[in-house]
């Protein structure tokens, strides 16, 4: 997805703090890396837009694949950052499992086309499977091209493990999840958070893997706490 994902969060923070959302490469209108990158790739590209911004001690939060590029990005630089939040991510790599469905992925989207597949997977990110904002995120998602689509599940499939940089990183670290993702377990965020030196945990009800659309306010007073920590 870009950076319209965010944009109900972007303006509420903007009233306090000065908030960036770029899109990834390859989304919105952002260039797309070439072939075969990696996430770390995608956190480089980010870097380098980082230092022409003059961005330092700042939060980093990303949402999905958005938190893999941040954990990336705080492997590179952890100095760079006052605080890293995983809104439904997390630094464990892929499981065989999790690598087969990436790899079926890629398959369905070679056969059937990129369209058929970014306007079918969002319903079961949703707790609620006739949530209003199903159609809004459909129509983000519908705009990604099929090369970006496919970059990034191969870079997604095939990340490492990045569980040491939450013992390392020694600021504030989020761990925002649902309890109804399949894809991130409640259990697995807790684990994780017991890794880290400063965790923030939130597990909330009735919520899979978009908490930004399933519960915008609980979510954005959630990160504007976050924030106001680091």
């Amino acid at each position: 997805m870009d950076n319209t994902v965010w944009n109900d969060f972007a303006e509420a923070l903007s009233n306090h703090y000065t908030v960036f959302t770029p899109d990834l490469p390859g989304f919105g209108k952002s260039e797309l890396l070439a072939p075969g990158f990696s996430i770390a790739d995608v956190a480089e590209r980010l870097s380098v837009w980082m230092k022409e911004e003059n961005l330092v001690n700042c939060p980093v939060i990303g949402h999905s694949l958005g938190g893999y590029v941040a954990l990336a990005l705080v492997e590179k630089n952890p100095q760079a950052f006052s605080g890293l939040g995983l809104f439904h991510s997390t630094a464990y790599a892929d499981n065989d499992e999790k690598k087969q469905s990436r790899t079926k992925a890629l398959e369905f989207i070679d056969k059937n086309g990129v369209l058929a597949f970014t306007s079918n997977f969002i319903q079961p990110l949703f707790a609620n499977p006739a949530h209003s904002a199903i159609q809004t995120v459909k129509r983000i998602t519908e705009k990604a091209s099929t090369e970006s689509v496919t970059g990034y599940t191969l870079a997604m499939r095939d990340r490492p493990d990045r569980t040491q940089v939450l013992s390392d990183f020694k600021q504030p670290t989020l761990f925002l999840g649902g309890v109804n993702d399949g894809g991130i377990p409640a259990e697995s965020i807790r684990k994780q958070a017991a890794l880290s030196t400063n965790p923030h945990v939130h597990i909330l009800d009735d919520v899979a893997h978009m908490g930004m659309f399933e519960k915008p306010e609980e979510t954005l007073a959630i990160v504007r706490a976050f924030v106001e920590r680091c």
